[in-house]
């Protein structure tokens, strides 16, 4: 299964792209457990586009039976930025969370340099996340 929507560039999109990927993801039979921290790392992916690109950002959802794949595209070129934000802090955390419960991510520019994808990955063989995300 493979999906895709633009979403508006600010944060009022953030809850309906949410909601659309959780709808795709139980379309496509992932169990809820999974799906819960799907839609966490899905928000978190949204925030920071919707935060740092330039529209259009498109999200999509490709599941296939060895791992689900989200990808946010847009046509802001800088990479996101991995920190390790302090408590008191705001904010920071997205990339984060990504990193320490998806399988894989990362970002890629296109062939013609205009447009960036930041991605995630959640293997089907890999629990690790749900695991932390549901302690």
């Amino acid at each position: 299964m493979r999906a895709e929507r633009t979403v508006d560039p600010h944060y009022t999109a953030v809850a309906p792209a949410r909601h659309w990927a959780a709808e795709r993801l139980e379309e496509a039979g992932i169990p809820a457990e999974r799906r819960e921290l799907l839609v966490l790392l899905v928000s978190e992916l949204v925030t920071n586009a919707v935060e740092h690109a330039w529209p259009p950002v498109v999200l999509r959802v490709d599941v296939d039976d060895e791992r689900i794949r989200v990808e946010a595209s847009d046509s802001h070129r800088d990479e996101p930025v991995l920190r390790d934000a302090p408590p008191t802090d705001p904010g920071g955390r997205g990339v984060w969370l990504i990193d320490r419960l998806a399988s894989s991510w990362g970002s890629q520019l296109d062939r013609s340099g205009e447009f960036k994808t930041v991605w995630f990955e959640l293997r089907a063989d890999d629990d690790r996340g749900v695991t932390a995300f549901g302690a």
